[in-house]
């Protein structure tokens, strides 16, 4: 799995930056790794099936609980953004793309197996284990990048409402 560009690595800061809630938990996460993109169809999508992406990141104090671990609500935020910007990275304008960019959420299910503390290095692993022109299941783990450790794991599933008004070519994705 290559590592990702510096313009990939830009794109998702902004966009993980400028997305409302958890935006201020941007800056202590990076992408890793990141699978090479699958080639486009004659409709613009992509068989995106098993494609990857790894982030890394670290436990600070605005994730933690009153124990000085990772809160739940930290762990499903990284669930739901980690597994939308593994949608935004396979994008077209005709595949996962605007007008609701990387969808909307229709279910998550974490499982929360171990307290990670703060000051831990996290390793973020995202797969595309399904994914249609309108629905995306993605399954998400959360691990000390140091030793493998599991912290948590969950699935996402995703729905994309595509182009409106049957206008795909005016429906351009910008980062």
């Amino acid at each position: 799995m290559p590592n990702p560009t510096e313009e990939e690595q830009e794109s998702f800061q902004r966009i993980i930056g400028s997305a409302g809630y958890g935006s201020h938990l941007s800056k202590h996460f990076k992408i890793s790794e990141i699978d090479e993109l699958p080639p486009t169809d004659e409709k613009g999508w992509r068989k995106v099936n098993g494609f990857k992406m790894k982030f890394e990141s670290i436990v600070t104090e605005d994730m933690s609980n009153f124990s000085g671990n990772m809160h739940g609500a930290a762990y499903s935020w990284i669930l739901d953004t980690c597994s939308s910007a593994t949608l935004i990275a396979i994008h077209t304008p005709t595949f996962w793309g605007l007008p609701d960019f990387a969808g909307v959420t229709l279910t998550m299910e974490l499982q929360c197996l171990n307290p990670a503390p703060i000051n831990t290095k996290l390793l973020i692993e995202v797969e595309i284990i399904k994914c249609s022109v309108r629905l995306a299941n993605l399954r998400c783990d959360i691990k000390n990048l140091e030793t493998g450790k599991p912290y948590a794991t969950g699935t996402h599933l995703k729905m994309w409402k595509g182009p409106q008004n049957g206008s795909e070519k005016d429906t351009k994705a910008k980062l």
